[in-house]
């Protein structure tokens, strides 16, 4: 749980927590899941000032990466899907190319919780992690105009599906297991994404 209210911070309170951030993604910058404890030495505070924020590490997390993916402003779409689906993959993969460590350590927190879920029956205690994601608004955008060509179910079937290029799961797997590199995602994705559009239009 957040243990404070972000419009009401103090100027220390505020300063503090910035620091703890930025300590964070310094961290994973280094390709480290860093612990409690490491951030709040890399941020030159004691221990327990993480704890005064956040109830869990996990929250602390998942509260970095909102702050994250609030701060990155994706670009413009244009009236061609095609074109758009391209530059979104583009411009997301480089994006989570440059916060890999940090968003591998989210995905890991929210496997854990999905393992505690099912083991303890506890489902109202452990939400998944990010489960409102900018995804869906993103491809939404991209899509959007198909509107006037498809019917919203297909549109819909086909965010869906694009969910599963873009994004961190596709990217983990097609790096580890098949050792591609950014381009070689962005590419392969690209056209999984384009050969979708075209047998969607098809049908």
């Amino acid at each position: 749980m957040q243990l404070f209210d972000e419009n009401n911070l103090s100027p220390v309170r505020r300063r503090t927590l910035e620091r703890l951030v930025n300590a964070a993604l310094k961290l994973y910058k280094e390709d480290k899941f860093p612990s409690p404890e490491e951030i709040t030495r890399e941020a030159e505070y004691a221990k327990v000032t993480l704890r005064s924020y956040f109830s869990t590490h996990s929250e602390f997390v998942e509260y970095v990466v909102k702050r994250v993916i609030g701060s990155i402003e994706r670009p413009a779409m244009g009236d061609n899907a095609e074109e758009n689906i391209t530059r979104l993959l583009s411009w997301g993969y480089g994006e989570l190319y440059s916060h890999e460590g940090l968003m591998r350590d989210a995905m890991r927190i929210s496997q854990q919780r999905w393992q505690a879920r099912h083991e303890e029956k506890e489902c109202e205690e452990h939400e998944i992690l990010l489960k409102k994601s900018n995804r869906r608004e993103a491809l939404t955008d991209a899509l959007a105009p198909l509107e006037s060509q498809l019917p919203a179910e297909k549109i819909q079937k086909l965010i869906m599906l694009m969910s599963v290029l873009y994004g961190t799961e596709a990217m983990t797997v097609l790096k580890d297991t098949f050792g591609l590199d950014q381009d070689e995602i962005v590419a392969l994705t690209t056209w999984g994404a384009k050969l979708m559009l075209r047998q969607a239009k098809l049908e």
